[in-house]
């Protein structure tokens, strides 16, 4: 979601509580019978990227799938938004961009006959900082004194602690423990940064990571850098599908055709040594194998029978989604550009980010997106949306005051308010690494989990596609 790639500030975004919540409106008695088909079925829990992208390769591996999913639209994480945009304009509520080196959804960008746009390639060099009640070009902020040398010291150290880490196995890294106590937030402040450059670095970690620095493992974080070490700052945030994200979504259902299971959230899994029967809309559906594509907050309200392991347990009761909220607002005129400014935005006000949300359109108005995250994107959910679009229009005309009369529409979502989502994206906190990722990578006999919070790479809709295909490939041909 963020704009914001992992090297480069300048490259570009639930309080469901912890205790269970256990649904009693479809008792649990003797384990479902099974029927002549279900050796042969998969059922897939969540209609998002990786819950599709995990049916489309177990039909094509010869299983008869069935997929659940308990909003009315597909799309889970993914969902772009026209209405109440002009101008033939739209916007991403969700997840947005795609890097060059994100081989998986564009893959099946192409296979659906689909296509990208580009953004623009400059955005870093026309961005602007905003800090202190002041805005300024970035190129001349980070030229303050010792601002650039300790942004470029901060990402020299956070490589030394990638070196030593295997992405698909952090939890195995000689000082994981260690690590995986620390915060983020307890190494930027080890480094004694100077204020201007500890500013850019902790705005970008709270928008990439979803979370305050205090709030996110330094293994987490070792990890994700990681993966990303060979990744050039030009690949990231390059692109978006044309005519929104949601038609790959769209087209990706409409290949399952009635498959895919509309308004039917999960409310019970029974689990059998041969079988596992799942109770949603009202109906019983029974598989041999079960993929569970959805963020561990909605699993909170599933009754599964017999209990998951104490470990799979903790997992779901204890990982979390960053709070993300996203404000679009049109504008009739993209007033972000006079000087020759891209929009790309970081700010000490409470929205934090923003950025062109239409910059790979060309159009006399456009839609300027913000993403605010961590303690301020819970504080941002708790707000009606109409006070919380009136809050950022109010600070954006203080970032560009061209921005006043000339708002025309604007949109919302605060993720940590969706019911069968609870977030924004992973965001593994202090202590949960180690406890956790061998937990969600490994099945409890028949039932697997997927979803950008089980990648290596997490938080992108290429790490929602990654694992729908490492899921299905793990699980098989139908026997």
């Amino acid at each position: 979601m963020s704009d914001l790639s992992r090297r480069s500030f300048l490259a570009g975004a639930f309080g469901l509580g912890a205790g269970a919540v256990l649904a009693r409106s479809v008792p649990v008695r003797a384990l479902t019978r099974a029927d002549a088909g279900t050796a042969r079925r998969a059922v897939v829990v969540g209609a998002g990227l990786a819950g599709l992208t995990a049916a489309l390769d177990l039909r094509a591996a010869g299983w008869d799938v069935v997929v659940l999913e308990a909003r009315h639209r597909v799309g889970g994480r993914v969902r772009t938004v026209h209405a109440p945009f002009t101008d033939g304009l739209h916007a991403e509520s969700g997840g947005e961009s795609i890097d060059d080196n994100h081989d998986s959804i564009q893959a099946l960008v192409t296979g659906f006959g689909l296509r990208t746009e580009r953004r623009p390639a400059n955005r870093d060099a026309t961005s602007t900082a905003y800090y202190r009640g002041r805005a300024t070009p970035a190129a001349r902020f980070l030229a303050g004194p010792g601002v650039l040398d300790d942004y470029n010291r901060f990402y020299a150290e956070s490589a030394k602690l990638a070196a030593g880490i295997d992405p698909e196995h952090p939890e195995r890294a000689k000082n994981a423990e260690r690590l995986d106590r620390r915060s983020l937030g307890d190494f930027i402040a080890g480094l004694h940064l100077v204020p201007r450059a500890r500013f850019v670095v902790e705005t970008a970690a709270t928008g990439e990571y979803a979370a305050d620095p205090r709030n996110v493992s330094m293994l987490f974080y070792a990890q994700q850098e990681a993966i990303v070490a060979d990744v050039p700052d030009s690949a990231a945030e390059t692109m978006r599908i044309q005519g929104g994200n949601s038609t790959l979504v769209h087209a990706m259902a409409a290949e399952l055709g009635d498959a895919v299971v509309l308004g039917a959230p999960v409310r019970a899994v029974e689990r059998g040594r041969d079988f596992v029967t799942v109770h949603a809309g009202g109906r019983r559906h029974t598989g041999a194998q079960l993929v569970l594509a959805v963020p561990p907050p909605p699993l909170r309200n599933i009754r599964f029978t017999p209990h998951l392991p104490a470990s799979v347990a903790a997992m779901v009761h204890g990982l979390e989604l960053g709070p993300a909220t996203k404000v679009m607002t049109q504008y009739d005129e993209r007033f972000w550009r006079a000087g020759g400014g891209s929009g790309l935005v970081v700010t000490d006000l409470p929205f934090r980010i923003a950025w062109d949300g239409t910059d790979s359109v060309a159009s006399e108005a456009g839609i300027l997106t913000t993403f605010t995250t961590g303690s301020n994107g819970r504080a941002f959910a708790r707000l009606s949306d109409a006070a919380r679009i009136r809050e950022v229009r109010r600070q954006i005309a203080r970032v560009f005051p061209g921005a006043r009369g000339h708002a025309v529409q604007s949109a919302t979502m605060a993720w940590p308010d969706e019911q069968y989502t609870g977030g924004g994206y992973a965001a593994y906190a202090p202590g949960q690494m180690v406890k956790y990722w061998e937990v969600l990578r490994s099945p409890i006999g028949r039932i697997r989990f997927a979803g950008e919070h089980t990648e290596s790479l997490a938080g992108y809709m290429e790490s929602a596609v990654r694992s729908g295909h490492r899921v299905a490939a793990a699980i098989g041909p139908s026997s």
